[in-house]
């Protein structure tokens, strides 16, 4: 008796379908690298621009709250009913001003509190105070230096980081209101001083911001 041969029909993929099934994987493969990588970089600008705006705050928040007390005089009440106005911050030479191209300014507040103003001095705070950009950096003026907006670049301490934000712009503008009381010129002087300062990431030039801040200064000027 002859044995019967059974052929058992194999199961399995076609060359085709492991074709065509190699190219769906590799589809949703490149779709979910890019998908990620698109994640990534909205995850590192989000970064770079939230460590340019920390920077750029930072400086204009440290200029802003410095102007505000421009002007000011432990000894302001001793003119008072006197017709005059002998506060050494105030006076020609010291009193706030900003250079010709608006990207430096120079005041003066009585720090000490002791109504007088020191002369210049490295060894302690002669209560004179200045910030301006020099070149891509903004500069504060420490005690002792000149107090000249055209001062040497190495006179004044860097008050941003080169290395970590650019900055491309700083401007101050100083704007004066005043309300005449007379006789004569005699009125009051409100000043304050729009301050506007831009940079950019110095690792990534593509991330950029402009930040402003209006400072009314808290001393009006008294004009006899």
């Amino acid at each position: 008796m002859l044995n019967k041969i059974v052929i058992k029909k194999q199961c399995g993929f076609t060359m085709a379908e492991l074709m065509i099934a190699l190219v769906i994987n590799s589809i949703l493969v490149i779709g979910l690298i890019a998908a990620v990588s698109a994640n990534l970089r909205h995850y590192n600008t989000t970064i770079n621009t939230n460590r340019l705006n920390q920077q750029l705050e930072t400086a204009l928040d440290m200029m802003a709250n410095d102007i505000r007390r421009a002007g000011y005089w432990e000894n302001a009440y001793t003119d008072i009913g006197l017709d005059q106005n002998s506060n050494p911050f105030m006076a020609n030479g010291v009193d706030i001003s900003v250079n010709n191209t608006n990207s430096c300014i120079l005041f003066a507040y009585d720090h000490s509190k002791n109504g007088s103003l020191p002369a210049i001095s490295a060894s302690y705070n002669d209560e004179r105070y200045g910030y301006r950009l020099n070149g891509t950096v903004i500069q504060a003026r420490p005690p002792g230096a000149a107090y000249d907006c055209s001062a040497a670049a190495g006179a004044w301490d860097n008050v941003t980081d080169a290395n970590v934000v650019t900055i491309t712009g700083l401007t101050f503008t100083l704007t004066t209101k005043t309300i005449t009381t007379g006789p004569g010129a005699r009125g009051i002087a409100m000043r304050s001083v729009d301050i506007s300062v831009s940079g950019r990431l110095t690792s990534d030039a593509t991330i950029t911001n402009t930040l402003t801040q209006h400072v009314r200064l808290r001393n009006d000027k008294f004009i006899p």
